[in-house]
């Protein structure tokens, strides 16, 4: 994944002052929440604590993310499953497709 080296460098930054506190995936969440407010769009609260992942299995990916060919009825399954709203569904595959 290209940018690694400037999540790493905020990260050890981010350690110096608090460790233990803040995990990448915090960073990478109000990265992009800045990214996107310095391209002109809204500035939003970033909820804060996620945990970073220890394990990344690619066998997973298929099962978690919608695929190109999934039905309505699919999606909003898979939405509510990890707990999002049809408006959830709504606004992240609008804003894929920006």
């Amino acid at each position: 994944v290209e940018g690694c080296e400037s999540i790493r460098k905020a990260k050890a930054l981010v350690e110096s002052k608090c460790p233990g506190v803040v995990s990448c995936a915090d960073i990478l969440a109000i990265a992009a929440r800045d990214y996107v407010h310095l391209a002109g769009g809204p500035y939003y609260q970033v909820k804060k604590g996620r945990w970073d992942g220890k394990i990344s299995m690619a066998s997973r990916v298929p099962y978690n993310l919608p695929q190109a060919n999934s039905t309505i009825d699919q999606l909003l399954k898979l939405f509510n499953s990890k707990g999002l709203t049809p408006q959830d569904l709504v606004v992240l595959s609008g804003a894929h497709n920006l």
